[in-house]
């Protein structure tokens, strides 16, 4: 397995956590946290991000960008009473401060009955192109857009299901692993890369935007994904996946209660622009790099079929998900969360979401769990009321 190539700032924001805080709160460790009335729940310093619900609604998992002694690990699954109190790791025994563990495990998505509980696993990260620490004379240096230059882009994932009573390693659930589009490198004569920045690549590197997060179907055998490109659907267990045939570019994708509909949204190129780069050596060209960097447009919210069929624009949004009945759908719009009956009509803004994203549902209808961008930039979990 291929290890993963940390941003250079996690080094800093390790020691950071460990000599600071943010200027409004104190320092506190897992116990300190108290129960509190609804609204935000975590105050991290780093981001807190995909919350999901249990069973009974009692419980909201999520995912930590570190937590306490695991401040280093870039995604850590966590768990906290919706009503307020202390947080805890989701999966101790995968993930605990006895134990390092550099790849990012994040998006918890339980199924109906939550006993088992599928999320991602970034595997890895491309480094920078083999010429750039190879050669020391170089023509050039290939343009990167300022998120990548902090975080390189996604190179494999997988998406993995373990049951909540499982006491083994990760190697031990069911697992598959899904090759992440748009590097690829071609050693020869001539050491080749070709690079597309897709706009799933962007959000990642800019937002750390879990385009990929899985979707149970409500049977709970099959789940639906995305590669940054398609919606995929994986019959859990097997070993390749079917593709969603009129889903390019599709992200974020939920299945409805029903089973009927998928929800996603398409992330829309508008242009693309492609330069090369030639490092040279004293010997001649050594390296060539091509890169294809496609200018993005609109998110638009749609819904699909499970076979393809019936695609429908619903106007703009990201990061759907379902009321529990099926008869409203939660996404973001201008930096915020939204509902509207399934066809799109009568879109409302909820209050209190402004810099809100990742909408969730409670099983009864009557909560929302959502991620909130704080003063600082970093996300934290909320969770309010949807009665009226």
């Amino acid at each position: 397995m291929r290890a993963l190539i940390l941003r250079p700032f996690w080094l800093i924001a390790v020691v950071l956590s460990l000599v600071s805080c943010r200027s409004d709160v104190e320092v506190f460790e897992a116990e300190d946290r108290q129960p509190r009335e609804l609204g935000q729940m975590t105050w991290s310093l780093g981001d807190d991000r995909s919350p999901s619900w249990s069973l009974h609604g009692d419980t909201v998992y999520y995912t930590a960008e570190g937590f306490d002694q695991l401040s280093g690990d870039p995604g850590v699954l966590m768990a906290i009473p919706s009503a307020g109190g202390e947080a805890r790791l989701l999966l101790p025994n995968v993930q605990s401060s006895g134990v390092r563990f550099d790849h990012w495990l994040v998006a918890p998505t339980p199924t109906a009955e939550d006993d088992r509980l599928a999320f991602v696993e970034i595997l890895s990260l491309w480094p920078g192109h083999p010429c750039s620490v190879s050669l020391t004379v170089l023509a050039c240096v290939p343009t990167r857009t300022a998120a990548e230059s902090e975080q390189p882009p996604l190179r494999e994932i997988a998406i993995r299901v373990r049951r909540f009573d499982a006491t083994g390693p990760l190697e031990d659930d069911v697992t598959i692993e899904v090759d992440v589009p748009g590097v690829a490198y071609f050693p020869d004569s001539i050491i080749e890369s070709f690079v597309k920045t897709f706009p799933f690549q962007q959000l990642f590197a800019g937002e750390r935007a879990f385009t990929f997060r899985a979707s149970w179907a409500p049977d709970g055998q099959r789940m639906v994904m995305s590669d940054g490109q398609q919606l995929l659907i994986w019959v859990v267990g097997e070993a390749s996946f079917d593709t969603v045939p009129n889903t390019e570019d599709g992200a974020w994708p939920a299945w409805s209660p029903d089973g009927q509909w998928i929800a996603l949204s398409r992330l829309e190129r508008v242009d693309s622009i492609g330069v090369s780069c030639d490092y040279i050596s004293p010997l001649g060209i050594r390296c060539r790099q091509f890169r294809t960097e496609y200018v993005p447009g609109r998110h638009v919210l749609s819904l699909v079929r499970p076979d393809g069929s019936g695609l429908t624009d619903l106007g703009d949004g990201d990061e759907p998900a379902w009321s529990p009945d099926g008869s409203r759908l939660f996404f973001r719009r201008d930096g915020r969360i939204w509902s509207s009956e399934p066809d799109g009509l009568n879109a409302v803004a909820i209050d209190n979401t402004e810099g809100g994203r990742e909408p969730a549902v409670s099983p009864d209808g009557g909560l929302l769990a959502f991620s909130k961008r704080s003063r600082f930039g970093d996300y934290d979990i909320w969770v309010i009321s949807l009665e009226p």
